[in-house]
């Protein structure tokens, strides 16, 4: 397998949904790391942290490999949002953010990249300067306009040169539709394969995701979970298990499955947790996979 970086920060989620509230790590560098964990991969990330970040979270990621080392910054704080999930659609606001990430600190990164912002904090001189044989995105941080009152609204992104340095995009719905203009996500995925993503993918929630690759287009369903305790990182769980799977050369479908899959095992847990085994895992890919269908 060859070596991944996750650049992106690092968070702390304070959580308030039906049970109360509770703080638990969060950001792309966790949940693929989890994932890795899980699926027998390793992950680098390349982030940054506050002093302020818990101990018991600093022991968290050592166990998933992640050693924070030079990445804590001096009087700063931890990137932290607040997701209510009390209303019909969750509610997204930042408490504080973190130093951003500069060119200097991904001079020197592996041969696969995913470039996974959550409020901006990779500029466009630190996206320009990734030199890696394969760059995956997944663009939610540039979509997001925190408002003076710390609350995040949807905004318009479109990066021309980063789009086409790609080898994989992965979105939501909406945030395909931001980047791309066009209502049918099928036809935003095309525009983005056309630019010249070799996989292009929106996730659709309970709805699953749809992948474009070369001139074909899938329909990947998502999988009945037994008991959804908590979406927070279902996202960046899934482009861990696509990636890992990807980097071990498997095709694209089969990698989607998977992503699908490992982000069904963490809703099903609370907080950045991951109970599945890794044969779990697998034959949640492989039923996901079977229902599978071109479009």
């Amino acid at each position: 397998m060859a070596g991944l970086a996750v650049v992106g920060h690092i968070a702390i989620d304070r959580i308030i949904d039906a049970r109360g509230e509770r703080s638990q790590l969060g950001g792309p560098p966790t949940y693929v790391s989890l994932v890795a964990d899980a699926l027998g991969g390793s992950v680098e990330a390349v982030t940054k942290v506050g002093e302020d970040i818990p101990p018991e979270f600093v022991e968290q990621l050592r166990r998933l490999g992640v050693d924070l080392g030079d990445m804590v910054v001096e009087e700063a704080e931890t990137t932290q949002f607040v997701l209510d999930y009390r209303g019909a659609e969750r509610s997204l606001s930042v408490s504080s953010v973190c130093e951003a990430i500069g060119p200097e600190d991904v001079s020197e990164l592996p041969e696969a990249v995913l470039i996974a912002p959550i409020v901006d904090e990779i500029p466009q001189p630190t996206s320009s300067g990734i030199d890696a044989e394969l760059i995956a995105l997944d663009p939610q941080g540039f979509l997001r306009e925190v408002l003076e009152d710390g609350r995040v609204q949807p905004r318009h992104w479109f990066d021309a040169g980063l789009l086409r340095r790609l080898t994989i995009f992965k979105s939501s719905d909406e945030e395909l539709r931001l980047i791309t203009g066009e209502a049918n996500p099928l036809w935003g995925l095309e525009k983005l394969v056309r630019l010249g993503a070799k996989v292009a993918m929106a996730t659709r929630g309970g709805e699953g995701a749809l992948l474009a690759t070369g001139r074909q287009r899938f329909r990947v369903p998502a999988l009945r979970v037994r008991r959804a305790l908590d979406p927070t990182g279902a996202g960046d769980a899934f482009m861990g298990g696509f990636l890992l799977e990807y980097l071990d050369g498997e095709e694209p479908v089969w990698c989607a499955s998977m992503g699908a899959a490992v982000a069904s095992c963490v809703v099903e847990t609370l907080g950045a947790r991951f109970d599945a085994s890794k044969q779990e895992a697998r034959r949640r890919a492989e039923e996901i996979y079977d229902g599978a269908e071109r479009v």
